[in-house]
């Protein structure tokens, strides 16, 4: 279990961003989209984790739950999701791509911040572990 990260910080509070548009969009649309109404409680849910403990189990959740909504995007602008025509590229779709890869990136400054505090606080070189 590491300290809390401006990093792991800022992907918790996009995560919990990132589910309280998937609640927003799920329940407030004229159509129920269930991927989203899946996914929303899970990404409250694994923000809330981070925000508490920031350890491998969390900052892993936290991938999987973005890594989601990305892959379904990404098939929704380029061939479709089954059943459903391709989905023109708005705002909307730059949003549903910008944010969860925005929290890849938060959690990468968060692994970049944690192995530099790890090679400060003095792992040897010859550590297998530390890299």
């Amino acid at each position: 279990m590491g300290a809390p990260t401006r990093g792991s910080w800022t992907a918790a509070a996009l995560t919990a961003a990132l589910g309280l548009g998937q609640a927003w969009w799920a329940l407030g649309g004229d159509h129920v989209a269930t991927s989203a109404l899946v996914l929303a409680p899970l990404s409250l849910l694994a923000a809330a984790a981070l925000a508490r403990v920031n350890c491998l189990e969390t900052r892993l959740a936290v991938v999987l739950v973005v890594g989601a909504p990305l892959l379904l995007t990404a098939l929704a602008l380029t061939i479709g999701l089954p059943g459903q025509p391709r989905h023109d590229l708005d705002p909307a779709a730059l949003v549903g791509m910008a944010v969860p890869l925005a929290v890849l990136a938060a959690i990468d400054a968060d692994r970049r911040i944690r192995t530099h505090r790890a090679r400060v606080a003095g792992a040897r070189d010859d550590d297998p572990y530390a890299r």
